[in-house]
């Protein structure tokens, strides 16, 4: 069994949290006041559409970053942006106060997915697969 690569962990948390930051400031740009409240689902006035919006771009985010992270580092790195995904996700939960194991569950499994995918491609990219 193959160890993991912890450097790679913190280098994809990093860059992870970085993403999603900017993914934030430009979703804050196009849909205004009206993501102020997108964590609380039920005081949001977001549209369904706009809904669809927010969890592509923190798709992408992830996947983007697993990418990165995949074409970057030497050997083998699938998991590890997975790893990372989730423990972007983890940290924010703490910071907005929102932690439990479910939504934690719930909140992590997608970028786990992701950040997976996006560690597979960038690897195939670089050739190592």
């Amino acid at each position: 069994m193959r160890k993991l690569d912890w450097k790679w962990i913190a280098i994809g948390v990093v860059m992870m949290v970085a993403l999603s930051l900017i993914a934030g400031i430009v979703l804050a740009f196009v849909l205004g006041s009206q993501i102020k409240d997108a964590t609380n689902v039920q005081a949001t006035n977001l549209s369904g559409g706009q809904l669809v919006l927010i969890a592509v771009f923190n798709i992408l985010v992830f996947a983007a970053g697993g990418f990165i992270v995949g074409v970057r580092s030497a050997g083998r790195t699938i998991i590890e942006p997975g790893i990372s995904a989730a423990i972007a996700v983890l940290l924010a939960l703490l910071i907005s106060g929102n932690f439990t194991a479910v939504n934690l569950i719930a909140g992590g499994l997608i970028p786990f997915v992701a950040g997976v995918v996006g560690g597979w491609l960038g690897e195939r990219r670089q050739g190592t697969v």
